[in-house]
């Protein structure tokens, strides 16, 4: 409990000049045609390359996929993917593609090539990853073993306390014993850590 409000406070408050927001799953409350971010947001969603464009201008891109790409998800994301690898090109400054549960559109053997080039190249256009994901193990290799920040809510999972204890270095007594809202975060560069809780 936590992740996706930390991804999107740490959105708000982070100097960027565009957040890519993948937005497939529907807001709790809200309406059925509005995605989660679009709507804790207050944000109108972008469902073509019109409204995609608009919103990169205002900084914050909310892409429903579901008017396009309706039951091909996968589609959806790697043609998101390529776009805003594209885009980043030509815009200044630091840029974030947020994704929720990535391990959706990957598999532990393989990532997409458009998500493969914001992994290993986006660092070049100013583009970076923020992935929000419950069971961290299910997650490419690719994926984890780029990963500069680590922020870690309450797991539970044998294999997900197991993957944060060896791939990043968290004690899972720790993480297994988090209260809702609490987090510990790792640089894995510094290896420093942090530790906090999420006010709503």
């Amino acid at each position: 409990m936590g992740k996706s409000t930390f991804g999107l406070r740490y959105l708000c408050n982070a100097d960027l000049s565009v957040r890519f927001l993948f937005d497939p799953d529907p807001a709790e409350g809200g309406p059925p045609d509005v995605g989660e971010f679009a709507f804790r947001l207050g944000l109108p969603p972008a469902r073509d390359l019109f409204e995609l464009s608009v919103a990169t201008c205002q900084g914050w891109v909310c892409y429903d996929p579901h008017t396009h790409y309706a039951g091909r998800l996968e589609e959806a994301f790697t043609m998101f993917c390529r776009w805003a690898y594209e885009k980043s090109l030509s815009i200044p400054g630091k840029k974030i593609l947020m994704v929720d549960e990535i391990w959706r559109y990957v598999s532990p053997q393989a990532i997409p090539q458009e998500l493969s080039e914001i992994v290993q190249s986006g660092r070049k256009r100013g583009l970076y990853l923020m992935a929000n994901i419950q069971e961290p193990n299910k997650l490419n290799g690719a994926i984890a073993n780029g990963a500069s920040e680590v922020v870690c809510f309450k797991l539970q999972g044998l294999r997900s306390l197991e993957f944060v204890e060896k791939t990043y270095g968290f004690d899972p007594e720790e993480v297994s014993s988090l209260q809702p809202l609490r987090f510990v975060a790792r640089n894995q560069d510094s290896q420093g850590e942090l530790r906090g809780r999420i006010k709503l």
